[in-house]
């Protein structure tokens, strides 16, 4: 991931329309969740990251990978 993908991927963690859902499928080893969210240049990604606790109002997310959403995901978005 480049340091633009990178950027754009934690813009759509932060949306605040984001849906993101647990991803029992492949999380045997960690638990991993998948986010679809508006990034800052509009462009509505799939981010796959885990996130882990750290502190008390402290969390740790490591990005798996991110991509841009299927036509289907965009109509999911737009009806919740």
């Amino acid at each position: 991931m480049s340091e633009g993908d990178f950027m754009d991927a934690m813009g759509g963690l932060l949306d605040p329309m984001a849906m993101t859902r647990f991803n029992a499928e492949h999380s045997d080893e960690e638990e991993r969740w998948v986010s679809v969210g508006r990034a800052g240049n509009e462009q509505l990604l799939v981010v796959v990251h885990t996130f882990s606790t750290t502190a008390p109002n402290t969390a740790l997310v490591r990005l798996i990978s991110a991509r841009p959403a299927t036509r289907r995901e965009c109509e999911q978005y737009e009806k919740a």
